[in-house]
């Protein structure tokens, strides 16, 4: 028997901020599936129709704004109805025109970083991009023992990142002056469970993924996030309330020059089940940001390779 592909739909969505940093949601209408869900405006290409035409147009039809500067993000993928539905999100940079409904229901701002602010109904598609809004995209992962003037560019970087601290092999004395140094520098620091006894971890604590399966209730007053390399595991993460998690390895690394990576299909298989932002981690560096959106991921984490190429 031959095997069918099952059609994909192609769709863009696009995230608007404004002055206070709040992002706009739309409603659907009653008459549409789903009903009366808020997602973020957009909807479905139209025959020879690029992602960006599809972007502007659906926006100048539901909210009656033209978009001047938009950038691709994360492209998500769902089985749907035995469909793939493929959503690309854009943020928008730049738009002219009064925002109205004219084929959503209602819009709203929100504070993406206040749940509390969240509407009870969103599209499921949106609550991996609600959640990633609130962080970088890149985290760093220190690397003292080998290489202890890794950190030189942080000062000069205009980059956004969190920084986890991870040093198995650093002397106490060493890792407790290298929290002291880096929070000097940077605020957004998250320490490795196996310091936690060690160090303050103030911000936030990232956990192995043994210690991961041993929490059954989080601090969450700080961030969490975690190691993982199964989709059972993110799930578990995901019900317990990770912040987010690093999945590994995408490719072939230095500390497990052994271990065969997964690449970029099977990242993504994983990644597009689950509605917890996924760091790709595993021979990371800056040209792999754009693969990671494109494959679901936040972005990137990386160890050795990224310090060098900060700017």
């Amino acid at each position: 028997m031959q095997n069918i592909e099952p059609k994909k739909i192609r769709v863009s969505a696009g995230i608007l901020f404004d002055q206070n940093h709040n992002v706009l949601l739309t409603k659907r209408l009653a008459s549409q599936s789903w009903p009366e869900y808020w997602e973020f405006p957009g909807g479905k290409l139209e025959t020879d129709e690029s992602l960006e035409q599809c972007l502007k147009r659906e926006l100048l039809e539901e909210i009656n704004i033209n978009v001047i500067g938009a950038s691709r993000w994360i492209t998500r993928e769902f089985n749907q109805d035995d469909k793939i539905l493929q959503v690309t999100f854009f943020l928008i940079h730049k738009w002219i025109g009064e925002i109205k409904n004219k084929d959503v229901a209602e819009y709203k701002w929100i504070d993406p970083k206040n749940i509390e602010d969240w509407p009870e109904q969103i599209l499921p598609k949106n609550l991996y991009i609600l959640r990633a809004l609130s962080l970088p995209p890149l985290y760093l992962i220190t690397d003292a023992y080998e290489n202890p003037e890794f950190h030189k560019k942080i000062k000069t970087s205009k980059r956004e990142f969190f920084i986890q601290i991870r040093e198995p092999k650093l002397e106490k004395d060493k890792l407790i002056n290298l929290e002291l140094d880096l929070k000097k520098i940077n605020r957004h620091i998250l320490v490795n469970s196996r310091h936690v006894h060690e160090l303050s971890s103030d911000f936030g604590i990232h956990f192995t993924e043994s210690d991961l399966l041993k929490q059954t209730q989080l601090n969450s007053n700080k961030i969490n996030s975690a190691s993982v390399h199964s989709l059972e595991n993110i799930q578990y993460a995901q019900k317990l309330g990770i912040n987010f998690v690093v999945l590994s390895q995408v490719f072939e690394t230095k500390s497990h020059p052994l271990t065969k990576g997964m690449g970029w299909d099977a990242f993504k298989a994983i990644v597009n089940q689950v509605d917890i932002p996924v760091y790709a981690l595993g021979g990371m560096d800056l040209e792999d940001l754009d693969d990671s959106y494109n494959n679901g991921a936040v972005g990137i984490a990386s160890q050795r390779k990224i310090w060098d190429l900060l700017n």
